[in-house]
């Protein structure tokens, strides 16, 4: 106790001071070594909450990162029973003790939260866990705003007002080493957004002289060939030459218009897919152009592309298309693709002798969703890369590969109103089953 008329402290005071201040200067230390030492949002989210939870002997924690499109609270990282629940969770930024903090930049240090009438027992009902007390701190540098929030519940021992303490040093702390990876992040994206744009660019430029050397060669080859047969024609009967020209010319008559409008249509592919990546980099890609048709007409494109690369690999590339399948809007080139890719993806994925089916399904309802599986005989995904599948964070397992094949065709899915859901079973194949609106969503307005 502290002595009354001196003012003086008693030692178990000075002791109790002296260590808090210990944890305050761990806390410092070993925030600003995880600065340095985790470049990244995620993992200096991670280092952040495990210094929290060791320097504060709490049971668990979680840190919320504010998502500001959405409104939301996200469970970005989570230590504790109910981890796996929660990671990648959101809440309204308006609920909640989280909320309550996030709103207020107040921090909270309550010792018996059935006391609180925002305290949201809902997510300790989804989990099993059961929060005693907690503290909740919003994450903020000294005078800016929360970017998040961060709890910890349960200590060994009761947390004190010592305790709010350390941990308002250590999420300003972090908050600094957060918004300083967000920074690196954002601009390592427009480092790579500015040279995706230089490689768009130079493909843009490579594909020019083989556009116009088609453009050139195709009426001259038809011109040519309207002279052969116009000489042929004019052969005595006697005479054998005509024949041995018209013998000598069928192969590439024959071929030549299909040949150059294909690959006409390759060169234009190239450019646009390049384009589309280099503008979701950037964040740049403008809106989808939605126009009738049938899907099946697509499907049927794209096969027709990666036919003769499936045969090349000793593989069966087939349709299964549903003759009623109905007409609906949508933009071509973007679900050309997005179709692309799966397929794509599968043909390598698949061993020789096996099969990679696409078949389409109306809707079994009047204005029911259509369907499009992409389905292989292949090697299947594991579940760890399965669940990394449509996010920044996919990774492919294709030698060579960079993942975005995937979150390409998510995105046109998503910008079509669409779902797209994996099944795998690893050493029996994949299905991607994409399911659109026969009608798609009204574009956003500005703003």
């Amino acid at each position: 106790m502290e002595n009354v008329e001196t003012g003086k402290l008693s030692p178990e005071e000075m002791q109790g001071q002296l260590e808090h201040r210990e944890r305050q200067i761990e806390a410092i230390r070993r925030t600003s070594d995880a600065l340095f030492s985790h470049p990244s949002v995620e993992a200096m989210v991670q280092a952040t909450l495990e210094i929290a939870l060791e320097v504060l002997r709490a049971d668990a924690g979680t840190v919320y990162l504010y998502d500001r499109p959405t409104d939301n609270l996200v469970f970005s990282y989570v230590i504790g029973p109910m981890a796996s629940e929660l990671i990648g969770k959101t809440m309204p930024a308006s609920q909640g003790v989280a909320g309550t903090v996030f709103r207020t930049g107040t921090p909270e240090l309550i010792g018996d939260v059935s006391q609180r009438q925002d305290f949201n027992p809902d997510v300790d009902g989804g989990t099993g866990y059961k929060t005693k007390s907690m503290m909740t701190v919003p994450v903020k540098r000294t005078g800016g705003s929360p970017i998040g929030v961060m709890q910890v519940m349960n200590p060994t021992v009761p947390f004190t007002q010592h305790d709010l303490e350390v941990l308002e040093v250590l999420c300003a702390q972090a908050a600094t080493g957060i918004e300083h990876a967000q920074l690196l992040e954002a601009q390592r994206n427009a480092e790579i957004g500015n040279r995706v744009g230089e490689i768009a660019h130079d493909i843009k430029n490579m594909m020019t002289p083989i556009e116009t050397g088609v453009l050139t060669l195709q009426p001259m080859l038809d011109d040519m060939f309207e002279q052969v047969t116009a000489t042929v024609s004019k052969c005595a009967p006697e005479h054998t030459w005509g024949a041995e020209v018209n013998d000598a010319t069928a192969g590439v008559g024959s071929l030549y218009t299909w040949l150059l409008d294909d690959l006409l249509t390759a060169a234009k592919r190239v450019r646009r897919r390049t384009a589309y990546i280099a503008g979701m980099v950037k964040g740049t890609l403008p809106p989808p152009i939605f126009e009738e048709g049938n899907l099946n007409d697509v499907v049927n494109d794209v096969v027709k592309t990666l036919v003769r690369t499936a045969k090349d690999k000793g593989l069966s590339l087939k349709t299964a298309l549903d003759p009623t399948f109905p007409n609906t809007l949508f933009d071509y080139d973007r679900f050309f693709d997005c179709l692309y890719n799966l397929v794509n993806n599968a043909l390598p994925e698949t061993p020789p002798g096996g099969k990679v089916t696409v078949r389409t399904c109306g809707p079994n309802t009047p204005g029911g969703f259509l369907t499009i599986e992409v389905e292989d005989t292949g090697r299947g995904i594991p579940e760890d890369i399965l669940e990394k599948l449509f996010t920044p964070d996919a990774i492919s397992t294709k030698v060579g590969g960079t993942g975005l094949g995937t979150s390409v065709a998510a995105r046109v899915v998503r910008e079509h109103g669409g779902d797209i859901k994996p099944v795998s079973v690893v050493g029996k194949g994949s299905t991607f089953i994409i399911t659109v609106p026969p009608v798609p969503p009204a574009p956003e307005s500005p703003g």
